[in-house]
């Protein structure tokens, strides 16, 4: 049941329609990752392609160098949504660490969303869940991307979404903080600078609380009609985390294509 402080935070919510930016350009983006502005932590992509109905947006990352001595780190996620309304519809995503490997596949429909986890330790045994939040709709990470992208972005503008990234739903601010120019290929960018703010939410009670692993967190957007994420910072648990785009190529015919995960739904187990 819900309660009085989740029908309060509710009321803050932007609506789901998409805006005027809603046409995506299949891509592959590069990004070169830091930590503490000392060194090179590790490398992402982010690879965004048509699917009939839907884009795909497939995700990587991983520590390099001296930095997966440290911490040895590996992940993918792939993001089904609707062209029309950039919607989540599935979401599966997989991070191996040095002590195990956490699968995730998320069902987001339009009342709730059912994630299935699946926990295999180096030593030990699988573990297997399903859990069910009986609210909806929500985004995941790289769908509320496309969204906020898709908006107009004036300066003071703020936007709030629940958003699902992996295994649990938190409550997402998003205020534009102006304008600003960032370095990139030997030349200067026109950027929109984005804040965001996190508290999560407890997915039977639907309330809020602190997100204590991220302080502060700031995107920045170019300023065109491409609007890709140009740079992003992080003021996390272990340290002060940065992304900076390196390349960026477009893709065309064929390559701009991809199929469907198959299957997109996650069901409950049956009630015994």
């Amino acid at each position: 049941m819900v309660g009085a402080q989740a029908q309060e935070w509710t009321k803050g919510l932007t609506p789901g329609t998409a805006g005027s930016h809603l046409s995506v350009p299949p891509c592959v983006l590069t990004f070169e990752l830091g930590w503490n502005n000392v060194i090179t932590a590790g490398k992402a992509t982010l690879t965004v392609r048509e699917a009939g109905d839907y884009w795909r947006a497939d995700a990587t990352a991983a520590s390099t160098g001296f930095a997966r001595t440290l911490w040895k780190y590996d992940c993918e996620m792939t993001s089904i949504m609707h062209r029309d309304d950039l919607r989540a519809r599935f979401l599966q995503h997989s991070e191996t660490d040095c002590d195990e490997t956490c699968s995730y596949r998320v069902s987001f429909e339009k009342k709730q969303v059912v994630t299935e986890t699946l926990i295999q330790p180096r030593k030990g045994t699988p573990a297997i869940s399903t859990t069910l939040c009986s609210y909806g709709p929500m985004d995941d990470l790289l769908s509320v991307i496309l969204y906020v992208r898709s908006l107009e972005l004036k300066n003071g503008q703020k936007i709030t979404r629940v958003v699902q990234p992996w295994d649990k739903p938190y409550l997402t601010t998003f205020t534009v903080l102006g304008r600003e120019t960032l370095a990139f290929d030997g030349k200067s960018h026109p950027c929109i600078k984005v804040g965001l703010q996190i508290r999560k939410i407890d997915r039977s009670t639907l309330t809020l609380s602190a997100y204590k692993k991220m302080k502060t967190a700031t995107i920045w957007v170019s300023d065109d009609a491409l609007r890709v994420p140009m740079e992003m910072h992080a003021d996390v648990f272990i340290g002060y985390m940065s992304a900076r785009m390196t390349d960026i190529k477009m893709l065309q015919g064929k390559g701009a294509m991809a199929s469907l995960p198959t299957p997109m739904t996650v069901k409950l187990p049956p009630v015994q």
